[in-house]
C-alpha cells in the first residue's frame, strides 16, 4: 500500500514538474487580470438607472472644476472633489448616459488587482500572491464598486497602492520611491478620505520598523508633513466637514450594534452586500472558508511579526467604522470597503505553507479555482437581473398618470402635485423628468438636510399642497436621515391613499385629498361583538356629478368605533366589481389617523379608516358595485348586521356600498401594463 501511494505522489510530482514551465505565477496573474476586467464589465449596459449618490457625482461634474470645489466645500459630510472633477471631464468629453458615467471607475478596479499582487509580494511567494490577487478580482463588494459612478474604487486602489510605495520604500530607501509615495497620498486624499486610512495604518507601524529602519521612519515622517502642508487647503476650504464634526458622539457603540454589524460585515466583505448575494448557504460557506483563512493569516502574522502593515490597516479601517457609528452614521457595507486587499493578503498567508511545485498540480489547482469561483457563485444573481437604480420608472409613471385640474369639478384645486420626501431628491428628479414644470407641481420636504424635518414644517408644508391639489404624489426616499420621527407618514395617514409602489430607489405614493364627491351610507352595523360602523362614505354615483374617470382614485371612508378592547388588529378589505368580474381591490390594516390599530383602542373611541382604491387608466367602463369586508387575522370576516341608509346587512360576510360608474379618462394617460413592459415595475 505504501509503495502505491509513493508511486501516486512521484507521478503528481512528475506530471507539475512538466507543467511549471507553462504555468507561470505570472500567467496565473495574467488570467486572472482578465478575469477581474470581465467581471467589472460585463452587463454594466444593463445595471439600471444611476443611484442617488450616483446622480449627485453627475450634477457637481456638470459645473466647471473651480465650481464644483466652491459647492463640495460647503456640503456637509461631502466628499474631497478631485474625482467630481474629473468625472467632470470624462462626462464632458463621453456624455452622461448611465453605462458611460460608470465605465470611469472600471480601471481603478481593474488596476487594484495588480497593485495587490505587488503589495502581497512583499510577504508572499508570487503562487499565494497570485491567489491574494484573485480575491480582490472576483470580490462582489469591490466589483460592486468598480462599477458604480462614485470614488470608491478610485480610493481603494491609491489606498493600496500607497501601502505598497510605504513597503518598498521603507525597505529601500529610494528617493523615487518616496516621491511616488508623496505623490498617491496627495491625490488619494483628494479623491476620498478613506484612501488616508493607508497613512492612519502607515503611522501605526512604525513603532515596530523604529529600532532597524530608523532614519527611513524619519524621512516618512518628513514625507507625511509635505503631504499634510499639500493637503491643508482643503481641510481649511472644506466648512461643510467643519459643520459635519458637532454630529460626533450622538451615535453609540452598544454590544448590540457591534454583534449586528459583526453578523454582516463579514458577509458583506467576502460575498458581497445583501442586495447583490442573494440568499441560500453558499455565501454563508464561501464567506466562512475565506474568513477562516484571513483569521489563520492574521494568527500567524501576529505570531511571526510580519505584515504588521496589513495588520494595522485592517484595524483602521475598524476604527473608521467605529467613529462613523459614533457619529450616527447608518453602517453601510462600502465602510470596509479598503480593508478588502489587505484581507486577501491574509487570507492568502496559510497558503506559503504550499510547496511551490504543487500549485500546479490538479487537485490543488482545483481547491483555489472553486476557492475564488465561490465569490462569484455566491452573488450569481448580480450578474442575472440587479438594476442599479429605477428613479427613472418613479418620474416616468408621475409623468405618464398625472392629471390636469378638472374643470367645473375641483373647485379651488389645481394640477396634481409631487412631495418629493427626503433628502436630495431634487437632482434625482431633475435628472429623469426635466420638464416635470410642464406637468405638475413640485414641492421639496426638507429642503435641505441636516438639520431633520419637523412636525411643524411637514404640516405646513403638506397642508398647503393638500388645501391646493386634488391629488398628491409621494416619493419616499432617505428618511431615515430626513425624518427619523415619521412625522411624514403620521401626517399623510389623514388623507386616501390609492397607490403605494415600492422601487429600488424609494417608494412611490398616490394620495386623494378631500373634495366634495362622497356618497354617505348611514347607520348602525354591528360586526360580530366587537366593532361598530357609523357612517362610510365612498365615491359613488351622484346626480349631481357624472362618472367617474378611470386612471383615478375611489376613495372610502370608514367612522367605526370598538364596542370592547380586541387583541388583534382588524384589516379592511374594499373592492370594485363589475357584472362580468373584473375587480379592483385592496386590503389595509385598520389603523387611524393616529396610526393605531384596534389592538390599541379604548372601547367607545371613534376612529376613521381612510383609504382609495386605484382604477388604472385601461380599466373597463361601466357600472361596478362598492364593497368593504372586515377580516380577523386568520382571514376569516366579521359579520355585519345593521342597515347604512337603505341597504340592509342580515348577517352578511361584506358590506355592500352601491355604484360606482366609470368612464375611459378624458386626458391621454399610459396603459399601465404597456408603461411597466417598458421601463420595469416596482419590486413590491
Amino acid at each position: 500500500m505504501a509503495v502505491r501511494l509513493n508511486e501516486v505522489a512521484a507521478a503528481w510530482r512528475e506530471r507539475a514538474g512538466r507543467l511549471t514551465p507553462a504555468v507561470t505565477p505570472m500567467v496565473g496573474l495574467l488570467a486572472v487580470l482578465v478575469l477581474g476586467a470581465v467581471l467589472r464589465s460585463l452587463r454594466l449596459q444593463q445595471l439600471g438607472d444611476f443611484d442617488f449618490d450616483e446622480v449627485a457625482s453627475v450634477w457637481y461634474a456638470r459645473s466647471l472644476p473651480l465650481d464644483i470645489i466652491a459647492a463640495i466645500a460647503e456640503a456637509p459630510f461631502e466628499h474631497p472633489p478631485l474625482y467630481y472633477v474629473a468625472l467632470h471631464f470624462w462626462s464632458t468629453w463621453f456624455g452622461e448616459q448611465e453605462p458611460i458615467v460608470r465605465w470611469l471607475s472600471v480601471p481603478f478596479g481593474v488596476l487594484l488587482i495588480p497593485t495587490t499582487y505587488q503589495l502581497a509580494r512583499m510577504y508572499l511567494r508570487p503562487w499565494p500572491a497570485v491567489f491574494a490577487a484573485g480575491v480582490v478580482a472576483v470580490s462582489p463588494m469591490l466589483i460592486f464598486f468598480s462599477r458604480e459612478a462614485r470614488m470608491y474604487a478610485a480610493a481603494a486602489l491609491f489606498g493600496t497602492l500607497a501601502l505598497w510605495l510605504f513597503e518598498r520604500a521603507m525597505r529601500r530607501g529610494r528617493r523615487r520611491d518616496w516621491l511616488w509615495l508623496a505623490l498617491t497620498i496627495v491625490v488619494g486624499a483628494y479623491v476620498d478620505y478613506t484612501a488616508a486610512l493607508a497613512v492612519v495604518a502607515m503611522n501605526l507601524s512604525l513603532p515596530w520598523r523604529y529600532r532597524q529602519q530608523r532614519r527611513h521612519v524619519v524621512a516618512f515622517v518628513a514625507i507625511e508633513l509635505v503631504c499634510l502642508a499639500a493637503a491643508l487647503p482643503w481641510v481649511l476650504l472644506a466648512r461643510g466637514v467643519q459643520d459635519s464634526l458637532p454630529a460626533f458622539g450622538t451615535g453609540s457603540l452598544g454590544l448590540g450594534l457591534i454583534r449586528e454589524v459583526t453578523a454582516s460585515g463579514w458577509l458583506d466583505v467576502f460575498v458581497g452586500d445583501a442586495a447583490i448575494r442573494g440568499g441560500g448557504r453558499a455565501g454563508t460557506v464561501v464567506a466562512g472558508v475565506l474568513g477562516m483563512l484571513a483569521v489563520a493569516g492574521t494568527v500567524v502574522a501576529l505570531v511571526r511579526r510580519t505584515a504588521n502593515l496589513l495588520l494595522a490597516k485592517v484595524a483602521t479601517v475598524l476604527g473608521f467604522l467605529a467613529i462613523l457609528l459614533i457619529f450616527d452614521k447608518d453602517y453601510q457595507s462600502r465602510y470596509l470597503l479598503p480593508a478588502i486587499p489587505a484581507l486577501a493578503i491574509l487570507a492568502a498567508v496559510p497558503l506559503q505553507e504550499i510547496p511551490r511545485r504543487v500549485w500546479t498540480v490538479a487537485p490543488i489547482a482545483a481547491v483555489v479555482v472553486a476557492a475564488l469561483a465561490g465569490p462569484v457563485y455566491a452573488s450569481r444573481a448580480y450578474y442575472d437581473d440587479y438594476r442599479r437604480g429605477d428613479y427613472r420608472s418613479i418620474t416616468s409613471t408621475v409623468e405618464n398618470l398625472a392629471r390636469p385640474r378638472r374643470p367645473e369639478r375641483d373647485e379651488g384645486k389645481f394640477r396634481d402635485a409631487v412631495v418629493l420626501a427626503g433628502p436630495w431628491q431634487g437632482w434625482y428628479w431633475r435628472h429623469y423628468f426635466p420638464d416635470f414644470l410642464d406637468k405638475v407641481d413640485v414641492w421639496f420636504l426638507p429642503e435641505e438636510v441636516p438639520p431633520a424635518v419637523t412636525a411643524e414644517e411637514v404640516t405646513k408644508k403638506l397642508q398647503r399642497a393638500v388645501d391646493n391639489h386634488r391629488r398628491i404624489w409621494v416619493v419616499l426616499a432617505g428618511l431615515e436621515q430626513a425624518d427619523p420621527e415619521g412625522h411624514v407618514e403620521k401626517w399623510l395617514s389623514s388623507q386616501w391613499q390609492a397607490r403605494s409602489e415600492v422601487y429600488r430607489n424609494g417608494v412611490l405614493q398616490l394620495y386623494m385629498t378631500n373634495v366634495l364627491d362622497l356618497v354617505d351610507r348611514r347607520g348602525q352595523v354591528k360586526l360580530a361583538r366587537d366593532f361598530q360602523i357609523d357612517l362610510i362614505q365612498y365615491t359613488g354615483d351622484r346626480t349631481d356629478q357624472g362618472p367617474r374617470e378611470a386612471g383615478d382614485g375611489v376613495r372610502f371612508t370608514v367612522f367605526m368605533r370598538a364596542m370592547r378592547q380586541v387583541d388583534y388588529d382588524l384589516r379592511l378589505r374594499v373592492w370594485l366589481r363589475t357584472s362580468s368580474g373584473v375587480i379592483y381591490a385592496k386590503d389595509l390594516f385598520a389603523q387611524d389617523r393616529s396610526l393605531r390599530r384596534t389592538s390599541d383602542w379604548e372601547p367607545g373611541e371613534k376612529h376613521q379608516i381612510r383609504t382609495a382604491i386605484w382604477v388604472p387608466a385601461e380599466a373597463e367602463s361601466g357600472s361596478y358595485q362598492a364593497y368593504v369586508a372586515f377580516l380577523r387575522p386568520d382571514d376569516r370576516p366579521l359579520t355585519a348586521v345593521g342597515k347604512l341608509s337603505s341597504i340592509v346587512y342580515p348577517g352578511v360576510d361584506y358590506v355592500l356600498l352601491g355604484p360606482v360608474d366609470i368612464m375611459p379618462p378624458t386626458v391621454p394617460l399610459a396603459n399601465e401594463a404597456e408603461l411597466r413592459e417598458v421601463l420595469g415595475g416596482p419590486i413590491r
